[in-house]
């Protein structure tokens, strides 16, 4: 979905066990991004402060709504933020993107639709991260890194030059990838594995060096 240059109000959806909504929201409310509020999806009826509440998944029927706002999901499943992209596609809609003001944004760098970089992440010059991923704290994306769409970089994981994260590739807490290396789609990595081999398409892979495991 291309990004608009129309600058529209912020829903940010709420799913999931709902906490990473309350993360999104105060990134979105500090970055200085015009905010509508938050639309719950949890079915948990969530308080978010002063910030309204503007319904539930019924809103993501609602053509008009979805046409007048910017959706930025806000949970770490992949499958929720692929669903919030399809509805606001369905409605002609876009997705917003939200950036902490204390993340460090090459100029040369570009983020997806419905991405989210969040505080103390760095995206340096000339990575590409794509629709509907999530930089979280402290993650480091170095030059010339490719992030497909769905990317979840953990807290502390740190990409190196050159890298190349596939489709809903998921990289856990401290991880490091090094220059170079490809992980393949739906792949996970577990936190605090260093990553010296390309990882295949949906494998797992923990440890230092990392090497796979089987799932569950």
């Amino acid at each position: 979905m291309p990004p608009s240059s129309v600058v529209f109000p912020l829903v940010i959806v709420a799913g999931g066990a709902g906490q990473h909504a309350d993360v999104v929201l105060e990134a979105a409310l500090l970055s200085g991004a015009p905010v509508a509020g938050v639309m719950d999806l949890t079915g948990r009826a969530r308080s978010f402060g002063d910030v309204p509440m503007l319904g539930g998944a019924d809103r993501l029927r609602d053509g008009a709504f979805i046409r007048a706002h910017a959706l930025v999901p806000a949970a770490g499943d992949h499958e929720f933020r692929l669903q919030v992209l399809e509805a606001a596609t369905r409605a002609g809609g876009v997705l917003g993107r939200v950036v902490h003001p204390a993340a460090i944004i090459s100029p040369n760098a570009s983020i997806g639709a419905g991405s989210v970089v969040l505080a103390g992440a760095i995206v340096a010059t000339h990575a590409t991260v794509g629709e509907l991923c999530i930089i979280n704290h402290a993650a480091g994306v170095d030059h010339d890194a490719i992030l497909g769409p769905g990317v979840n970089l953990c807290p502390g994981a740190r990409l190196a030059g050159a890298v190349q994260c596939r489709e809903a590739a998921f990289i856990g807490m401290g991880a490091v990838v090094i220059q170079g290396r490809v992980v393949g789609r739906r792949a996970v990595v577990g936190a605090g594995a260093v990553v010296i081999t390309d990882v295949p398409d949906g494998a797992t892979v923990v440890g230092n060096p990392a090497r796979p495991v089987a799932r569950r």
